[in-house]
């Protein structure tokens, strides 16, 4: 099962939109804000397109169950944060947090559960578990 939260959060005020600093540190804190693992350091670009009222910041961390993504775009003083998940998280929390550091209450929020099918078990399988960490440990290593 994968769980994804799309987060749109309106009436921003741009200077903290623009605040490159601030995003890469959303990015950088909402993984254990959520109970995630982070995987990746945060990728943050400053985007300029061919209409200039579309410019703003988008960017991405990897968090070892999928990913969180935002992009902001301060001339119409909104946000929208994406956080994809195997894992279950705390809606609320993602969404104190999102409202805390932009400062805005208006926010509009869409939950989905995808990958109703996948095959992949909430919890690993301890064996193949054990396995999988014993042949990591060994590659580190360098034995074989």
């Amino acid at each position: 099962m994968l769980v994804h939260l799309m987060l749109e959060l309106y009436n921003i005020d741009r200077e903290i939109l623009s605040n490159e600093p601030l995003l890469r540190q959303v990015l950088d804190q909402y993984p254990e804000r959520v109970a995630m693992e982070k995987v990746s350091p945060v990728h943050l670009y400053d985007i300029e397109t061919s209409n200039p009222l579309d410019a703003g910041m988008s960017g991405f961390v990897v968090i070892a169950q999928s990913h969180i993504s935002l992009h902001a775009w301060p001339e119409y003083g909104e946000v929208d944060i994406d956080i994809c998940s195997c894992k279950e998280f705390s809606q609320e929390d993602a969404i104190n947090f999102a409202k805390e550091i932009f400062k805005t209450d208006d926010v509009e929020a869409h939950f989905v559960v995808r990958a109703t099918r996948s095959l992949r078990p909430e919890e690993p399988d301890p064996v193949r578990f054990a396995q999988a960490m014993e042949e990591r440990r060994l590659a580190k290593s360098g034995v074989r």
